[in-house]
């Protein structure tokens, strides 16, 4: 539990909207199948950062722990303009492939149904184009004041169904390094369903 000042309030007095609130660090990402544990999609200790704001905006940025650096040159960079229109050679269409898998990452604004235990993230930008204007659904549950589980809901993968259980710790800029960021995992029943 983090440390509480006199004066502020205990989260569990405050709404689910103005929960959520703050900055929450990735702990761990799981894929089920067929409700069986089948992988980590960013490895078994991702990097993340996950935040919410009172006006109601969000991001989320997930990434592999282990990422190789890129051999090319960035051809944002102005010095390497002449390179922006040109194929890739195949080398650098792979590296591009892998940091492009290995990352995940969207804005927008969200809302909360409390009612139904569901915050929508209606995204405005994000690392994969099919997903811009689209709304992400997730369940979700505060285990405590500082632990948030998020729920993808089952979808079918060749007619079978898959689920993914996203664990976030809140954070504070004292807390944010990484080392910090408490990475104990929860109860399977908590994430198995």
């Amino acid at each position: 539990m983090a440390e509480r000042f006199i004066g502020e309030p205990i989260l569990a007095d405050l709404t689910d909207t103005e929960r959520f609130c703050g900055s929450w660090a990735l702990v761990s990402w799981e894929r089920f199948r067929d409700g069986a544990f089948l992988e980590y999609p960013l490895g078994s200790a991702p990097v993340g950062l996950l935040t919410y704001d009172p006006a109601g905006f969000m991001q989320v940025q997930m990434v592999a722990r282990a990422r190789s650096l890129p051999t090319f040159r960035n051809p944002r960079d102005a010095a390497h303009a002449s390179l922006r229109d040109q194929q890739p050679p195949p080398a650098q269409a792979l590296e591009l492939t892998r940091a492009y898998q290995s990352f995940a990452g969207y804005a927008g604004r969200f809302e909360v149904d409390e009612a139904s235990q569901v915050i929508r993230h209606h995204l405005w930008t994000g690392i994969d184009p099919r997903l811009v204007a689209a709304v992400q659904e997730r369940v979700y549950r505060f285990v405590d004041d500082d632990t948030l589980i998020l729920r993808i809901r089952p979808y079918p993968v060749e007619g079978v169904a898959h689920h993914d259980v996203i664990l976030w710790r809140r954070v504070t800029a004292a807390t944010l390094r990484d080392a910090d960021v408490d990475r104990r995992p929860i109860s399977g029943s908590d994430v198995a369903t």
